[in-house]
């Protein structure tokens, strides 16, 4: 029985970084699961989240997803959360769509903010030009000014890594629950007593 929807629980703000290490990595364990089974979820977000009575946290609304072990058309997906390669049109490797929209999930729970609104290239979202165009120090630099906090180098690598607009050179899953970004995370304790604090009425 479902806790609460990791949607309320961000909506209170970004996570303390060793929490929200701690988080990336068990959503990065689910990911790892699903795409070792040849299942690709095709619509991760926030609302698709939930924080289970354990405060564990888990994946739901599998409507979108596919087994899969070769390129196809993506079923559906989330503006703001699909990868780039969509709007083109082509067979895509859904694995790394996967990646992609959980890379805009991480990082909403790091500072509590989306990377950017769209990715749609008819839209022309500023934030996403500066990712497009490798401009990361620009980026992180506004980010952090918005924030008023820095942020650990692995984090940022590990982000840009996951929202490569080139899937090709884009991280993989093995790669990616590897990442040093993850060490050092807060024990789940931590965790449950962060949720409990969030989900007070």
């Amino acid at each position: 029985m479902p806790h609460d929807t990791f949607l309320r629980i961000l909506k209170k703000g970004p996570f303390q970084i060793s929490l929200a290490k701690t988080l990336a990595y068990h959503l990065i364990q689910i990911l790892a699961t699903l795409h070792n089974h040849q299942i690709a979820h095709c619509d991760i977000k926030p609302e698709n989240i939930l924080i289970a009575a354990d405060y564990k946290v888990k994946l739901c609304d599998f409507g979108f997803a596919r087994i899969t072990q070769q390129l196809q058309r993506p079923p559906g997906g989330t503006p703001g959360y699909t990868a780039p390669e969509i709007y083109k049109g082509n067979n895509l490797d859904l694995f790394k769509c996967d990646i992609f929209a959980l890379g805009v999930v991480i990082f909403i729970i790091f500072l509590g903010f989306p990377p950017f609104q769209s990715n749609d290239p008819t839209l022309r979202d500023q934030w996403w030009n500066m990712i497009l165009n490798k401009q990361y120090d620009i980026f992180w630099k506004k980010c952090e000014q918005y924030r008023q906090q820095k942020y650990p180098q692995e984090f940022k690598d590990m982000i840009m890594q996951m929202l490569e607009p080139d899937p090709d050179k884009r991280i993989c899953i093995q790669q990616l629950i590897q990442h040093s970004c993850l060490q050092n995370g807060a024990p789940l304790e931590q965790i449950v007593q962060e949720v409990q604090k969030r989900t007070k009425k």
